[in-house]
C-alpha cells in the first residue's frame, strides 16, 4: 500500500503547516473533508482541488461537484468523490492547489513530499503535524468597490452605518386601499 504524504502551506500565512497522510487510494473528496474538519472551517462552501503544472498553471480541476453533463466535453474538471488521490498527484506531478474561497481565489498549497510503501493502509486521512494561525476561510475584499457605478449607491454612506436606517422605509406600504394581513389564515378568508 502506497502513502502519499502531502505538506500543505498558505501564501499568505507564513507559520501555516499541515502534513496529513493518507493513502494514495483515498478520494479528493476525502482529503477535502479533513482539511475543512482540521481547520474548523464551514464545508458547505465551494472548493476545488487544481493540479499544477511546472510553469505554475493551473490545469485539471477536481471540483467538490460534478459540473458537467452528458453533453459538456469538458474534460478538464472531475469531481473530488470518484477522484483517487494517485490520479492527481504524483512524482511528476508533485503540486497540487486547494481553493477554499473562491470570491477571494485564496488557496493550500500542497506538495507530495513523500510516497511510503506500508503494509498496512491508512483508513482516513490523517493529520500528522499542525502548526501556525489559521487563514479565515472566507474574506470579503471591498477594496476597489468604490470604483464601480451601482446606480449611486454609497458603499461608504453613513446611511449603512446608522442603525436606525431601515430599507423598507423607502417602500409606501402605508396605504388604506389594500386588505390587512397578519398571517397566512387572514389571506384564505378572501378567496
Amino acid at each position: 500500500m502506497n502513502i502519499f504524504k502531502l505538506k500543505i502551506t498558505s501564501p499568505e500565512k507564513e507559520d501555516f503547516l499541515m502534513e496529513v497522510e493518507m493513502d494514495n487510494e483515498g478520494t479528493y473528496l476525502e482529503l477535502h473533508n479533513t482539511i475543512q474538519q482540521a481547520l474548523a472551517y464551514d464545508n458547505t462552501q465551494m472548493a476545488s482541488f487544481f493540479q499544477i503544472d511546472k510553469m505554475g498553471d493551473r490545469g485539471i480541476e477536481i471540483a467538490l461537484f460534478e459540473m458537467s453533463s452528458e453533453d459538456d466535453d469538458n474534460v478538464n474538471i472531475v469531481a473530488m468523490d470518484v477522484s483517487m488521490m494517485r490520479e492527481f498527484i504524483n512524482k511528476e506531478h508533485a503540486q497540487l492547489i486547494y481553493v477554499f474561497d473562491f470570491f477571494s481565489d485564496r488557496y493550500f498549497n500542497i506538495e507530495l513530499t513523500a510516497v511510503e510503501r506500508r503494509r498496512v493502509a491508512v483508513k482516513a486521512p490523517k493529520i500528522a503535524l499542525f502548526e501556525g494561525e489559521t487563514p479565515e476561510q472566507i474574506v470579503m475584499n471591498l477594496d476597489g468597490l468604490e470604483d464601480l457605478d451601482l446606480d449611486g449607491i454609497d458603499l461608504k454612506s453613513s446611511a449603512k452605518k446608522d442603525k436606525d436606517f431601515d430599507f423598507m422605509d423607502e417602500f409606501d406600504d402605508d396605504s388604506d386601499e389594500n386588505p390587512k394581513f397578519e398571517s397566512l389564515d387572514d389571506y384564505e378568508d378572501i378567496l
